[in-house]
């Protein structure tokens, strides 16, 4: 199978698992929120943001060592171990801290929610090699279909918690399901044991390479989701509930839109590293049909908002409406961002991954911080015009991945923000000419209208790259 082939099978077949999963997700989430208020949605987004950048930053680096040097398991041996060390470290650090950072949200509650979900931490290191050597090897198809087992397994123990009235538990419980669920069933599948520990200078070189990334994702955990511990210190823990949900809807957004070619991402970038012609040109294929992709869901998405909260969540979550509507702007950064660490990280540039990664935490950082105060709509748009400044500085960072000029990549995004713009003003239009129809005839008549302004400006103003673009994907998927 070529580089091409592997990859576009790979992305389709985690392009259906991920649709699927986050489609029983959000039925699952349905459920829940209708039994559960928003301020425990807000508690537990305060617990969840924080145990889960221990366990993000804990387990970072070992499946990209994995993935950098397929069958080596010398190389498993210090990525797991190095990982398993650190997350009993965090988990330990957790635990302790606990009471204090209860005591800091002023939510008695926290303490010992975050000392049950400290477990997740180690739990992860056993699912981050096994993942890896299935990534490694393309079998995405059988990562996708454990995803989704662990979607589903969380889902139905959370179920009973919360329609007898233990609403933490359910969603505790729901993510500790989870995690177990894939880690012994990736292991399975891989026919991955804990290896012995290794020898200390294998240890050492271990933790060497997943240090940097490790200090990534804690900078990229504060600008995707780990911001919410800012918010939650500036705005009420009920109010907190409603923007992590809007919150929650876009990055599954990104993740039905891009996640699954993103994946593929490492493997594509570490079989092209030392041929620089090759390198720039899967990175401009790659970003041409994932930012169509991404803007396109986005531009459908934020035009059908009302109607999409509602449906799925009820009338008492309508103010998450405008702010979901408008992080889905954010689209441009997220797109440009998911291509640029793992090109950096596949050509051992692991430094300027943190680097990268520390800018733009910051930005998102402070757009929370000073944004959080005016509300939930001001909040909304702080953070999309923060996307904005953000994608100057991924720019730079393309161009040092490719080692060249990248204005024709760069300009791959003038038509889809176009499109984008285009598609929101007719999806708004839609629902203006027609008033009063039902939750569902707005959803079709939205997100209908949408997606048809987007596909015919872009057919309008790019013909011959869409079909070439269709082209391509059809080759790759034969």
């Amino acid at each position: 199978m070529n580089l091409a082939r592997g990859a576009a099978r790979g992305a389709a077949w985690n392009f259906v698992t991920v649709l699927v999963e986050r489609g029983f997700g959000f039925i699952i989430l349905g459920l829940l929120l209708r039994v559960i208020p928003a301020s425990v949605v807000g508690l537990i987004a305060i617990a969840s943001a924080i145990s889960d950048l221990a366990r993000v930053v804990a387990n970072s680096g070992a499946g990209e060592q994995v993935q950098a040097s397929p069958g080596d398991r010398n190389v498993e041996a210090g990525a797991f171990w190095s990982q398993f060390l650190a997350s009993l470290l965090f988990m330990g650090g957790l635990f302790v801290a606990a009471p204090w950072l209860a005591a800091l949200y002023g939510q008695p509650k926290l303490s010992l929610v975050l000392r049950v979900m400290a477990l997740n931490v180690v739990m992860t290191s056993f699912l981050i090699v096994p993942s890896a050597r299935l990534a490694s090897q393309f079998r995405f198809k059988a990562v996708g279909l454990i995803s989704l087992g662990s979607t589903i397994c969380g889902g139905l123990v959370a179920l009973p918690f919360a329609f007898s009235g233990h609403g933490i538990a359910a969603l505790v419980w729901q993510r500790m399901a989870g995690v177990a669920f894939y880690a012994v069933v990736a292991s399975v599948v891989a026919r991955w044991v804990p290896p012995r520990p290794p020898s200390l200078a294998v240890l050492r070189e271990g933790f060497r390479f997943s240090l940097p990334l490790m200090e990534a994702a804690f900078v990229d955990y504060i600008s995707v989701t780990g911001y919410v511990m800012l918010v939650g210190l500036r705005m009420s823990v009920a109010d907190l509930g409603v923007f992590r949900i809007a919150q929650r809807l876009a990055e599954v957004l990104q993740e039905v839109a891009f996640t699954p070619a993103r994946k593929v991402f490492m493997p594509v970038f570490v079989a092209v590293r030392h041929d620089k012609d090759r390198r720039y040109e899967t990175t401009r294929q790659m970003l041409d049909l994932l930012s169509m992709t991404i803007f396109f869901v986005s531009a459908v998405c934020g035009a059908a908002a009302k109607p999409i909260v509602l449906l799925m969540f009820g009338a008492r979550w309508e103010a998450a409406v405008p702010v979901f509507a408008i992080v889905t702007l954010m689209a441009p950064a997220a797109a440009l961002y998911s291509v640029i660490n793992p090109l950096l990280a596949a050509t051992g540039r692991t430094r300027l991954v943190s680097h990268y990664a520390w800018l733009n935490a910051a930005t998102i950082a402070a757009a929370a911080w000073f944004g959080a105060p005016y509300g939930l709509v001001v909040l909304a748009w702080a953070l999309a015009g923060r996307g904005v400044v953000a994608s100057v500085l991924f720019a730079l960072a393309l161009r040092q991945g490719l080692e060249r000029p990248v204005g024709p990549i760069l300009r791959l995004l003038v038509l889809p923000c176009l499109a984008l713009a285009a598609a929101r003003l007719a999806g708004y239009a839609a629902l203006i000419a027609l008033p009063g129809l039902p939750l569902v005839e707005q959803l079709a008549v939205s997100g209908g209208a949408a997606a048809a302004a987007f596909a015919l400006v872009a057919l309008a103003l790019a013909p011959g790259r869409m079909l070439g673009m269709t082209a391509r994907l059809r080759r790759a998927l034969a």
